[in-house]
């Protein structure tokens, strides 16, 4: 093709001149899909089109030519066929099993798409179409290397829409039924289990185990490293009365959970930048002329179990006065094998109305497969990429409200502020109608017990009365069983909003939410104690606004507050384990010395972070009653927790306890050990310990474990030489606000960067800059784009026999 023959050229040679794809006037006549694509600095593509599929092709083009390997994978893997191309040791056959069975065939899945006039299915066909052009011209053989690549690879294949479309289903059910434990259980419960359950097996004596095993189970489902970080500061607050927001995700920084940055226009009808998750073809967290919002993740309920009262005969269940049949569906796979050869493994799941089966002994040898579960984004995900099209089309805070209520969003908190400066929280994720009557009425003692030692993360109700049946509001989307819009729990202010994974109960400490059921956040819920980020965000912000001297906040003071990387949890309680140290023995009073001259941060030139960060860890794991990052015994602490005070309580260590003097001396000395063995030296500077180890230099990365109270956190493990493995934290970050003019005024960042290519100039250089503390200004308008345009404008045009 043309545009091939003048990209081998070099792009450079024609950098600011526009590629045009002749055309004769017959093939005009068949053109299917067009767009317009120019990049900025850091590679970030600006699309264009005049229709929804058109903005779909060149966004697909563009995204693919920086992580076509990337969405490639995510599709292998949500089509069900990761062990059929990887084997069982690399692909995961449970998942394949699962998804198969959740989501069906891809002629399955099929049946049930949005209507092809539709704009979403428009967007995504058109982005199947962008992505395949890219495979064409490139050829397989050309694709990346390396470990995120998939050069010649035999699972390298065009891309349907349908498969686009089961991508974005699987990611509507990470916190549901693709999480681990919960496929793990799904799968298991194909497996006829004969041992004892729930009540007779725990009054046995294994009471002890099963609260253990719970406590696991329910830390499991609230994966601390999923996170983030969010304010919406309204008129009253800000410095020149248009909103602010600080978007601070804590994302993957690899594969297809990791964002993507992209502006996506069609004039005058969507024109939305930000970013959006890997392979999706729309902008999940961003803004545009008038309104930014952001997300966090949300541990509110996305499902719950129902025990069921089985038939003798285990092919029924009692419901109301009868019984019902289960209903099986056999699941087929291929699997590869260690000689290549492709074997087709089969399995029956079973599935009450409620949804399938779940054997529970994946828990617990004391819990069974009597369990059933229903899960609140089972076939969300076409209300989910809808709803994403409407907020972006959002002019202000009444219409971007508005257009929450078709509740797609299917796990986040969601905060906003506009140009008039209204801000904005709200719950409004896929949350199951379960009443507060309900959780005591159809919660048995056994099943009470599990809500409590997994801190209500896993709920099950009687599946024998109806009465336990999800509800409905009156605004409740159509047959969902979801709470609708008006029960929700949300503000809508003119002072701010902030949010960090807690529940909604403090988006404002000063007027807190109240009155939910804990099916609207079990992590942090009403009267509960915080996590440490949630404390830290609405004390530095407090001070911000103090610091401001009336004048109120801005653009620059939100940044501000994002990279002062204190570490909260030292705050609490370093000068008590100083305390303490003089009674240490001489390994644990190393690290004291360390301790002793840290400044209790995790900028680049802190030195001792890595002992507080190995401490701290140990006194987790160390704490038995310890939640998702949350030091919950009381006995620790020198203050105990207040709800009349949760910024401020728990705080101070209890060292009248000689147990506690006892763990602060073997946490210390367990974090020294465990830093020697990966030869760390303890007073190194942060950036020389933890860094991006991706390319052929290290890139220091400030920032710390979020655990630790950390606001700016960053996810990676120590191993030989530091933390260089690093999964997950600070990802896109945008930070804005507006001005008289007609064009946002935009601050981002993209720390892992937006390629998956080695080779790609864009491979790490937003990393590098945010090593700096530096930002991108976002360029918005179309005058913008074009001062700040690297590269020759795209125009691609897609003719029907190409596709």
């Amino acid at each position: 093709m043309v545009l091939a023959m003048i990209r081998r050229l070099g792009s450079g040679l024609f950098a600011g001149l526009s590629i045009l794809l002749a055309m004769s006037a017959d093939a005009a006549e068949a053109v299917r899909f067009e767009a317009e694509v120019r990049r900025t600095e850091y590679g970030i593509p600006h699309v264009k089109a005049s229709d929804w599929g058109g903005l779909g092709y060149g966004y697909g083009y563009a995204y693919a030519e920086d992580n076509f390997c990337v969405a490639m994978r995510a599709i292998v893997a949500a089509t069900g066929r990761s062990a059929e191309f990887f084997g069982e040791d690399e692909g995961d056959p449970i998942a394949d099993f699962v998804l198969r069975y959740t989501l069906g065939t891809e002629a399955e899945f099929r049946q049930h798409l949005p209507a092809a006039e539709t704009p979403s299915a428009r967007l995504v066909e058109g982005f199947a179409a962008g992505m395949n052009r890219y495979l064409r011209e490139t050829g397989s053989a050309n694709l990346p290397e390396g470990e995120d690549g998939c050069r010649s690879a035999d699972w390298v294949a065009p891309i349907e829409p349908v498969r686009l479309w089961m991508s974005m289903a699987r990611l509507a059910l990470q916190a549901s039924s693709d999480q681990e434990i919960v496929r793990n259980a799904i799968f298991s419960a194909s497996t006829p289990v004969t041992a004892p359950q729930g009540e007779e097996a725990a009054a046995g004596g294994g009471w002890a185990t099963l609260e253990a095993d719970l406590r696991r189970f329910g830390q499991a489902l609230a994966n601390a490293e999923r996170g983030s970080n969010a304010i919406a500061v309204g008129r009253d607050l800000s410095r020149s009365g248009h909103g602010l927001l600080l978007g601070n995700p804590h994302q993957p920084w690899r594969g297809s959970s990791s964002f993507y940055q992209v502006q996506l226009t069609i004039p005058g009808v969507y024109d939305v930048a930000g970013a959006s998750l890997q392979g999706m073809p729309v902008v999940g967290i961003g803004f545009n002329r008038n309104i930014a919002w952001t997300h966090t993740v949300s541990f509110a309920s996305r499902f719950t179990l129902y025990q069921l009262q089985m038939h003798p005969n285990r092919r029924q269940y009692r419901y109301g006065g009868g019984y019902r049949d289960l209903v099986s569906k056999t699941v087929e796979i291929r699997v590869k094998g260690e000689d290549g050869a492709l074997r087709t493994q089969r399995r029956t799941f079973r599935r009450s109305h409620f949804g399938p089966l779940v054997n529970l002994r994946v828990v617990s040898p004391a819990l069974g497969n009597t369990y059933s579960l229903r899960d609140a984004n089972v076939g969300r995900y076409k209300e989910m990429l809808a709803q994403y099209l409407r907020m972006g089309q959002a002019s202000d805070m009444a219409a971007f409200t508005e257009s929450l209520r078709g509740i797609g969003i299917p796990v986040f908190h969601t905060l906003a502020a506009d140009r008039d400066g209204e801000a904005f929280y709200g719950e409004v994720a896929s949350v199951p109608h379960v009443t507060q009557a309900q959780l005591t009425r159809c919660v048995s003692l056994f099943n009470f017990y599990l809500r409590l030692q997994t801190n209500n993360a896993a709920i099950a109700l009687d599946g024998s009365n109806p009465y336990c049946e999800w509800g409905s509001s009156p605004d409740s989307p159509p047959d969902s069983g979801l709470y609708g819009y008006d029960a929700r729990p949300k503000r809508q202010t003119t002072t701010y909003v902030a949010n960090s994974n807690d529940s909604y109960w403090l988006s404002n400490p000063e007027n807190p939410l109240t009155g939910y059921p804990v099916v609207f956040g079990f992590l942090g819920h009403e009267g509960e104690q915080q996590l440490l980020r949630t404390r830290i965000g609405h004390l530095m912000l407090g001070e911000s606004s103090r610091e401001s001297r009336g004048s109120g906040l801005d653009l620059a003071a939100l940044k501000t507050l994002l990279y002062r990387h204190r570490v909260h949890a030292a705050e609490l309680v370093l000068d008590d384990v100083l305390q303490i140290c003089p009674t240490a023995s001489r390994t644990a009073r190393r690290a004291c010395d360390v301790l002793r001259n840290w400044d209790r941060k995790v900028d680049l030139d802190s030195r001792g972070a890595q002992v507080f960060t190995e401490f701290w860890r140990q006194v987790r794991l160390a704490n038995s009653n310890q939640f998702t990052g949350v030091v919950g015994d009381p006995d620790f602490w020198a203050v105990d927790f207040d709800p009349d005070h949760p910024l401020t309580t728990p705080r101070g260590i209890d060292r009248s306890k000689s147990e506690n003097r006892a763990l602060v001396q073997e946490a210390l000395a367990n974090a020294l050990r465990n830093l020697d063995a990966e030869n760390v030296e303890l007073d190194s500077a942060w950036g020389t310990v933890q860094f991006d180890a991706r390319g052929e230099t290290a890139i220091p990365i400030h920032g710390g474990d979020g655990n630790m109270g950390v606001y700016a956190a960053i996810s990676a493990g120590l191993g030989e030489g530091g933390y260089t493995d690093i999964r997950s934290g600070n990802s896109y970050i945008q930070a804005v606000t507006w001005d008289d003019s007609d064009c946002p005024l935009a601050d981002t960042i993209l720390v892992p960067s937006q390629s998956s290519n080695p080779d790609s100039p864009h491979y790490r250089d937003q990393t590098a800059l945010y090593s700096r503390k530096e930002w991108v200004r976002f360029p918005f308008c179309a005058e913008q784009i074009e001062a700040a345009q690297i590269g020759p404008t795209l125009i691609l045009r897609s003719e029907d026999s190409e596709e």
